[in-house]
């Protein structure tokens, strides 16, 4: 019979085998973008829309590159397993940590993405209609999806991991965190609505910053409430 050492051991094998192969993988893939975006701009000498898009192809594979090398450098070969911290309680605890930090990291990713893309829109209301300027307006629009996706418990990870996520207090905090953000979508709405009946430019501008805030207040009110309750106990 297998104890319950070994079989924790076992799990923490294999997460990390899948883990290193994804790295390889995310690696490979990155460095083939940035390699191909970057030679592809340097030796065709290339302007506008064709240089913009080379430029996010290497700018994505630099990504992919940084975060393969993470993954990679966490699930290395022989890397020391913490038996205690690998068992389901700690492991509980240590995934509701992890939910906590990306809810409350990218909504400041996406703050940083909104500085790009207010830029972007005024570009292509000016009439330049670039590919990177609509993939600098897209990328806050996605975050801003993203987040309630993750408080929503709808992404691949928290599907796999329902059993240490879920939980009554989880779905309590769910509700108050998506309560706000329809508030605030619907706030926001309405002064995008008034803005763009009075400037139609307004309008269009104000709408990825309503959606952008939306998404972040439900991440943001998540991770504090999340955080009230572990300090409760």
């Amino acid at each position: 019979m297998i104890s319950d050492d070994e079989a924790v051991v076992r799990r923490v094998k294999a997460e990390r085998s899948r883990c290193w192969w994804t790295a390889i993988v995310l690696v490979g893939v990155g460095a083939a973008g940035l390699i191909g975006g970057s030679a592809y701009a340097v030796m065709n000498g290339v302007e506008g829309d064709q240089a913009t898009v080379a430029g996010v192809v290497a700018g994505m594979g630099f990504a992919f590159v940084v975060l393969g090398a993470l993954m990679a450098w966490w699930s290395r070969p022989g890397r020391p397993i913490d038996i205690a911290a690998s068992r389901e309680g700690a492991r509980r605890d240590k995934l509701q940590r992890e939910r906590t930090r990306q809810l409350v990291l990218f909504p400041v990713i996406l703050l940083l993405f909104m500085a790009q893309a207010h830029t972007a829109m005024q570009r292509v209301l000016g009439g330049d209609h670039n590919v990177g300027a609509y993939v600098q307006i897209l990328l806050p629009v996605l975050y801003g999806w993203l987040i309630p996706v993750l408080v929503m418990g709808w992404d691949w990870h928290a599907q796999k991991n329902r059993r240490f996520l879920e939980d009554e207090l989880t779905q309590a905090i769910r509700a108050q965190s998506m309560i706000l953000a329809f508030v605030v979508l619907m706030g926001g709405a309405t002064v995008a609505l008034g803005l763009g009946l009075w400037r139609t430019d307004y309008g269009v501008m104000a709408l990825p910053y309503v959606l952008a805030l939306g998404g972040a207040s439900a991440g943001l009110r998540f991770a504090w409430l999340d955080r009230e309750a572990g300090r409760d106990g």
